[in-house]
């Protein structure tokens, strides 16, 4: 049985995570989630003009490390919205905050 206090931040939290939901993953994967779509990427253009990657294996690898911190930017970013909706679901909901 839900207290008074943890109902309606319950209901908030369900309520925000309509239009902001809360990261999943852990920020270490969201870094490598964004190495491997900067390295398919990569692949990709490769393929598509047809030049090796090999030769330019610095560039890959210099975006990859590009890459890392964008994905742990974007869970930040993401958590961060997610907080401030749950903040205004629950002002709306009449809940209040708690110090």
């Amino acid at each position: 049985m839900m207290s008074t206090v943890e109902a309606p931040l319950e209901k908030a939290r369900l309520a925000a995570a309509g239009y902001a939901p809360a990261p999943e993953a852990s920020a270490l994967i969201y870094g490598l989630i964004g190495m491997a779509l900067w390295s398919v990427g990569m692949w990709g253009a490769g393929q598509f003009y047809d030049m090796p990657l090999i030769p330019h294996l610095s560039l890959v690898v210099a975006g990859s490390l590009i890459a890392f911190p964008v994905g742990i930017w974007l869970r930040k970013t993401r958590k961060r919205r997610h907080v401030a909706a749950c903040r205004a679901e629950l002002l709306r909901l009449g809940g209040g905050l708690r110090s």
